[in-house]
């Protein structure tokens, strides 16, 4: 409290550094009571601090570093149960850099660059941060399935807070609220969820940069303008995403299943449903078209009843899901390119991709899409057998 008037009574010289250290204390100070103030909701000033300060001082350390081989990093960190070990804080800074660079140099051999150009590298260059990723509340109204708001929350919230989230979002009895995970949000440096296994990290990364280069473009910077716009920024993402994680993989290998059972590549994390022989795909897409005849003809209490039914059913057969109900379906139908969406955007624009013919010319096709009606007029307007370049 003294020290406004301690500083006029010492030499000039002294002045600067107080003057510093007070404004550094009041900083932190200040950083500190956000941080505790910031409750459910995911702080992204305080993961950007944290990100890229660790991203700056692994880069000024390397040259002091003997860190392990590539592909024996990979696999090491992919092997490890707990990630919170100084093994894991010590792989992780290579097995980023790795998927980074990895990642970074197929999208510059299929040719695909943002508006500014980089010597070296793509634009944006390809970042990504391994660490537990927000968890989302997802509203949807009762009377049919739209993604209307959607609120990052915490990674570490447990599963009493997120129910207690949904109880609290769902007193409007005119809205449907659901807690889900993450795979990845499109933070700079990217948050890309550790304990999947290498493809699905790989796949994630490449998704989460497929949003970064959207950005420069209207797709991009029209994200959130309408629930059509992000079915088509996410299913253009997983499309493109999945594409180029696919020829990293041919390209460079995966360094996880050299001692592993071949099905391991594709082993669900822990946190997603255990493998069935039920065909869960088929069962949540014939639902959500049930759903929506449903709340179609304004039986909204017939349509959860029905959900609650399904998700039974599903559990009985070894596919467990929390909850499903209209969020859930506003939530993972953005995602039209999955198996078990219903929503045509995911067969249009994935034919719209084989049109084209290469990734390149389909990432400077969709860019500038604006709306639903965009992508069925080029859907009309790209002739059939385009491909072939």
């Amino acid at each position: 409290m003294c020290l406004p008037t301690l500083a006029v009574h010492l030499p000039r010289r002294a002045r600067l550094p107080l003057i510093f250290l007070a404004a550094f204390a009041l900083a932190v100070c200040a950083l500190a009571w956000r941080d505790a103030r910031s409750g459910d909701a995911f702080d992204f000033v305080r993961w950007e601090r944290s990100a890229v300060s660790n991203k700056w001082l692994n880069l000024i350390g390397a040259p002091l570093r003997d860190d392990p081989d590539a592909d024996e990093a990979i696999a090491r960190y992919f092997d490890l149960d707990d990630y919170t070990t100084e093994e894991a804080r010590q792989l992780e800074n290579v097995v980023e850099a790795e998927i980074e660079g990895r990642v970074d140099k197929v999208i510059a051999e299929l040719g695909i660059d943002g508006r500014f150009p980089l010597p070296g590298s793509v634009f944006p260059p390809v970042d990504i941060e391994l660490a537990s990723t927000p968890r989302a509340l997802v509203i949807s109204p009762r009377d049919h399935v739209e993604r209307i708001d959607t609120d990052l929350l915490r990674p570490d919230l447990t599963l009493e807070d997120a129910i207690a989230l949904e109880v609290a979002a769902e007193e409007d009895s005119t809205r449907s609220a659901i807690v889900v995970g993450t795979g990845g949000v499109a933070t700079y440096p990217a948050i890309v969820r550790e304990g999947r296994s290498y493809a699905s990290t790989v796949a994630t990364a490449a998704h989460e940069w497929v949003h970064h280069y959207l950005t420069f473009y209207e797709l991009g910077l029209r994200y959130n303008g309408s629930s059509d716009l992000r079915t088509i920024n996410e299913t253009v993402a997983d499309i493109a995403g999945d594409e180029i994680a696919a020829i990293v993989i041919q390209r460079f290998g995966d360094p996880t299943i050299a001692d592993q059972p071949p099905v391991a590549s594709s082993a669900t994390s822990p946190s997603e449903p255990a493998p069935t022989e039920v065909d869960h795909n088929r069962v949540l897409r014939d639902l959500r078209l049930e759903v929506d005849e449903l709340l179609g003809a304004g039986l909204i209490e017939d349509a959860e009843a029905r959900m609650e039914q399904a998700r039974l059913e599903l559990c009985d057969a070894n596919y467990c899901i929390r909850r499903i109900n209209q969020a859930y379906f506003a939530w993972y139908g953005t995602y039209a390119a999955r198996e078990d969406a219903v929503d045509p955007l995911g067969d249009q624009l994935r034919e719209l991709r084989e049109r084209l013919g290469s990734l390149e010319s389909f990432l400077a096709t969709v860019r500038g899409i604006g709306s639903r009606a965009e992508v069925e007029q080029l859907q009309a307007s790209v002739p059939t057998g385009t491909a072939g370049s």
